[in-house]
């Protein structure tokens, strides 16, 4: 068995997991490097469980105990060639100086290890399939509350500008949810939430699921609630040395989804966007330089 056949295994039989084993499960998932390189009592605590659930688990997957499961992620750490994520993630760890600036570098070495991992051919392909979904589709719907609101209005304003059908689901005077009422098996949704994730989302992803939509969601672990019901899954880091997750790495996705359709739409993208532009001159929407009059500066 190799790392990524434990991780569907995982998958498949997640949700009958009892709460513990649930939550060590999770941490095998989001943290496969933790499993090859700390002990079990340790990564236990971080998983804020028992030591004897880590091996609990460990047999449930068919192991004899944790030490085979521990070598088998291991082995694949391993294999994997070093990356900027990595390094980036060693600065941040690092922390041995003090002030203003050095938190602002290590703000930026960290979003810059986030967004060069977007570039992971397993990534880039996920970003890639889920265009092809958007364009396959009849109509989008973007899900997305809290602080996941300000990309899929992002998403959603993109898009529209290069003609698809597009609706955000913004929970306006409480009646958001109210347009998932005519969804259908033709149309996709967009959702994005990462930990703690939003009941609302989480809710209208369910019911799209019940529709038989086709889901993308932009989320921070394959366990995510939302992830569980989506044909495409983006992963997208979080973590900062601050308090605050930050949600860089989420709004980067969406305008490579909203660039990568508008290359697959070729000449109708073009002319929506035309369209667009002559719509927003119409109502004078944007300051436009003016000529200078002769004589004046």
């Amino acid at each position: 068995m190799e790392a990524g056949d434990l991780r569907d295994q995982i998958l498949s039989t997640f949700d009958t997991l009892p709460g513990q084993l649930q939550a060590a499960a999770k941490r095998l998932l989001d943290h496969p490097e933790d499993v090859a390189l700390l002990s079990m009592r340790e990564l236990a605590k971080r998983a804020e469980v028992p030591p004897a659930t880590m091996t609990r688990l460990a047999r449930r997957l068919g192991f004899d105990g944790f030490e085979p499961l521990r070598k088998l992620y291991a082995d694949a750490v391993r294999g994997r060639p070093d990356t900027f994520k990595d390094r980036a993630e060693g600065l941040l760890a690092r922390r041995d100086m003090d002030g203003d600036a050095v938190f602002v570098a290590d703000m930026l070495a960290g979003l810059a290890g986030h967004l060069q991992s977007l570039s992971d051919p397993g990534t880039a392909s996920t970003i890639s399939r889920a265009a092809d979904l958007i364009v396959r589709q009849r109509r989008l719907f973007c899900v997305g509350a809290r602080s996941s609101y300000p990309a899929m209005h992002l998403g959603s304003y993109l898009l529209s500008l290069i003609g698809e059908q597009t609706f955000l689901v913004d929970g306006a005077g409480g009646i958001g949810v109210d347009g998932l009422r005519s969804l259908t098996p033709s149309d996709a949704v967009l959702a994005l939430t990462v930990a703690p994730y939003t009941r609302d989302t989480v809710d209208a992803v369910a019911f799209a699921s019940e529709r038989g939509a086709a889901i993308i969601a932009i989320t921070d672990s394959l366990a995510s609630p939302i992830a569980r019901h989506a044909k495409e899954t983006i992963l997208v880091p979080t973590g900062t040395p601050s308090f605050l997750h930050t949600m860089t790495p989420a709004f980067v996705v969406v305008e490579c989804l909203a660039a990568l359709v508008a290359a697959k739409r070729g000449k109708s993208a073009v002319a929506a966007i035309a369209e667009a532009e002559d719509h927003l001159d119409r109502f004078g929407s944007y300051v436009r330089d003016r000529p200078r009059r002769k004589g004046r500066i």
